[in-house]
């Protein structure tokens, strides 16, 4: 039989060169080191838990999160840390990371600490496996929002009650974008314009007005745009969906983002229709008086160059008639008053001329004008107090009762105002000539 080949002899082994690097045990606990020192120092929350959710590991973060101790937290089972509602949530979420293997991001809920204070957390959850990749629980970041969750929650409410204000006001409130497309409006716009919420969405404020104050409304507008300084109290004529018109009072203000660059216009329009309408009517009625005031005014100077020639003629009349007495009946009077020379007679005779003299006295005509309320006796009265006349001498005159002259004298203080006053009668007449 043939013999069996020799195996070659196989060459005696090198010994291996001595390493010059660091080995893999000490690569790989550098690494460690420095994974823990970047955990330990950043702000936010790591975690590890098991399937059962047991903290096995965790940094300096997620204790401020919580507020326990680092010995009281590890084994510590996250269940300690929510409340019923926030637990379904965290299991939900969890179960579904475990089940797809898929990490879950951005996941908030509400962690109790310590001392019973609550916290909002943002949890990210990504599934931890063994070198076998077998699942062998959690791990993540967890980010203490509270700050924002509450700024939030500001904002949501000043939000909900600016939302509230606006649609229960009854003037219109409106924004539109840089064309003049509706982006917003409350109940009070629609009430103005008519249209329906899903027409007026997007609707061009072009299709509520006339060629006429489009123009006026794009110049008010474009101003605003190209100065920033909002616009108020400016007016113009709506046309509603059916047709009909309404006058608004417009305030206009421009709308920026956040950088300050303008999106578009808000404001507040306010129906005027009845306004403007009662303003027409008292322009009309202030028309009308101005109208009957001229019509008075020239009426009254009619009246006045009336009543100048009445006065004319009567003065001319009360010569004509002075100077007929003069020159008829007191050459009589006087021839008689020479030839009489019973002194009984002559006085009666003086006081008829003296009362002739008082008839066409302008006295009595200021008199009557000056106190319209006198009687025509009172102002005879008067005349002859003025002239100095005793009251038996007035009776004698008037043939009445010096009795009957006394009440005419005190009516005369009565109506002057000189009741119980020290004032004289004759001293106040001769102060009205």
């Amino acid at each position: 039989m043939p013999k069996a080949a020799r195996t070659p002899a196989v060459p005696p082994m090198k010994p291996p060169a001595p390493q010059t690097g660091p080995t893999t045990e000490k690569v790989l606990r550098i690494s460690e080191e420095k994974c823990a020192m970047i955990l330990e120092n950043i702000q936010d929350g790591y975690y590890e838990v098991d399937l059962n959710g047991n903290y096995t590991f965790f940094n300096e973060g997620l204790l401020r999160i919580t507020g326990y101790p680092r010995e009281e937290m590890l084994g510590m089972n996250n269940r300690r840390i929510v409340d019923e509602y926030n637990r379904k949530r965290v299991f939900k979420v969890f179960n579904q990371v475990y089940l797809t293997g898929v990490p879950a991001h951005a996941f908030d809920w509400e962690c109790i600490r310590k001392d019973g204070t609550r916290r909002f957390v943002e949890v990210s959850v990504t599934l931890k496996r063994d070198a076998d990749n077998h699942p062998i629980g959690f791990m993540g970041i967890a980010r203490d929002i509270t700050q924002r969750k509450l700024a939030e929650q500001a904002l949501r409410e000043s939000e909900d009650r600016y939302r509230m204000i606006i649609e229960n006001i009854q003037d219109g409130y409106y924004e539109v974008d840089l064309d003049g497309n509706y982006t917003f409006f409350n109940e009070g716009l629609l009430s103005i314009t008519g249209y329906p919420r899903e027409e007026m969405l997007g609707l061009n404020n072009r299709r509520i007005v006339d060629d006429y104050n489009n123009k006026r409304v794009f110049n008010t507008f474009h101003q605003v745009f190209l100065t920033g300084v909002p616009a108020h109290a400016f007016d113009w004529e709506c046309i509603r969906k059916d047709g009909t018109r309404r006058f608004v009072e417009v305030s206009v203000s421009l709308k920026r983002d956040i950088h300050g660059k303008p999106l578009g216009f808000m404001g507040i329009a306010r129906d005027i229709t009845e306004r403007k309408k009662y303003q027409a009517e008292l322009e009309a009625k202030e028309t009308e008086l101005k109208q009957k005031n001229k019509s008075l005014e020239e009426a009254n100077t009619a009246l006045n160059v009336l009543m100048k020639k009445v006065e004319e003629h009567r003065a001319i009349y009360e010569e004509a008639l002075r100077d007929n007495l003069n020159k008829v009946a007191m050459p009589y009077l006087q021839r008689a008053k020479e030839k009489i020379k019973d002194k009984t007679a002559m006085d009666h005779l003086s006081l008829l001329e003296e009362s002739l003299n008082s008839i066409f006295a302008p006295y009595a005509h200021s008199l009557a004008s000056e106190c319209p309320r006198l009687t025509s006796t009172e102002i005879d009265v008067a005349n002859f107090v003025v002239q100095g006349k005793r009251t038996k001498e007035i009776a004698d005159v008037m043939n009445v009762t010096p009795k009957a002259i006394e009440v005419h004298r005190n009516n005369l203080r009565r109506k002057f105002g000189l009741t119980n006053q020290k004032t004289g009668l004759r001293t106040h007449l001769l102060t009205l000539r």
